[in-house]
């Protein structure tokens, strides 16, 4: 698929010395906009091996008149994942905590431990945490696979608690591993304390949180996991087991942007009281484009983070051309 390559290249331009299956590419340019995070120019899919011209093409504005649409967003950014060209931008480089979007990071770190998918992990006392709709109790064992899912697809607190316990790590060994990850990808303001994202002190901006998706949507796993509406979990206890449905807390998989022409590669909400707001990332593309990236932290609402990122993404589909 269009976006796998993209990313695939993202990921080797930014570190060097990373080898991912089946990518060889002979030539390499420069990101087209320097800033504390890189974003790597990336190659149009094509049977045929594509041109010069075609492989370093950039986003072209078509509407040069257009300067963007009225968000709710404290902070926002769109940009386009092949070039790193930034397309939309709102005080992008805010510092602001990042809510669940922490879950992203901890995904990654969870994956990269190799965790046995059909292993069994029991939920203890310590790993409750509430924050949102609270879809185990302690005593219930799940499958590795079922936690990861509860904790992306319902982006359970209590679910990456228990993730991160059971890979071994102490609480501070997987935190450390989280900034380990986001130095690696080169995020140099983004920092965590915690892997749930209750705390306010995780904190990131518009710009690195685009590229720790654009990190996050490569990896299978979590790319399914983001982007399934609902997914049926069976906890047991000692008295069976029963059967529990966890829905998405992505609205737009329900939209028309998780229709053709669009294809919706990844999202992630996040929230937190206190005035921080309601925050969201998601990748897409429209059949034209290559996959773009848009982040809007602390809108006004759940409805509003929704609407601001699908105002944003529209209005880049109609003023940006990518022929």
């Amino acid at each position: 698929m269009i976006f796998i390559l993209f990313l695939q290249l993202a990921l080797l331009l930014f570190l060097p010395g990373l080898t991912l299956p089946g990518a060889e590419f002979d030539s390499l340019i420069e990101p087209a906009e320097a800033s504390a995070v890189t974003f790597s120019t990336l190659p149009p899919p094509a049977a045929r091996l594509p041109t010069a011209d075609e492989r370093f093409s950039q986003p072209r504005k078509i509407r040069p008149e257009s300067l963007g649409v009225r968000i709710s967003a404290r902070s926002a950014l769109v940009v386009d994942a092949g070039s790193g060209e930034t397309l939309f931008s709102k005080d992008p480089d805010a510092l602001l905590p990042v809510a669940s979007l922490t879950k992203l990071a901890s995904a990654l770190v969870f994956v990269e431990s190799k965790p046995d998918w059909d292993s069994e992990v029991t939920i203890a006392s310590s790993d409750m945490r509430g924050g949102a709709v609270e879809y185990l109790i302690p005593g219930e064992s799940v499958t590795a696979k079922e936690l990861f899912e509860i904790a992306l697809v319902g982006s359970s607190n209590t679910a990456v608690a228990a993730m991160s316990r059971s890979t071994g790590l102490n609480a501070e060994e997987f935190v450390a591993r989280m900034n380990a990850k986001t130095a690696l990808l080169g995020l140099k303001r983004t920092s965590f304390v915690e892997p749930t994202g209750l705390n306010p002190a995780n904190v990131g901006t518009a710009r690195e949180v685009a590229r720790l998706a654009q990190a996050a949507f490569l990896e299978p796993r979590i790319r399914e996991a983001v982007t399934t509406r609902q997914v049926t979990v069976r906890p047991k206890n000692s008295k069976g087991s029963r059967t529990r449905v966890i829905r998405s807390t992505d609205a737009l998989l329900s939209s028309f942007l998780a229709k053709p022409p669009y294809e919706l590669i990844g999202g992630k909400t996040g929230s937190l009281g206190g005035g921080v707001g309601y925050h969201f990332v998601m990748s897409l593309e429209n059949g034209e484009s290559r996959p773009v990236i848009v982040v809007v932290l602390g809108s006004d609402s759940n409805a509003a983070r929704f609407q601001d990122a699908k105002s944003l993404a529209v209005w880049t589909f109609d003023t940006w051309s990518w022929k």
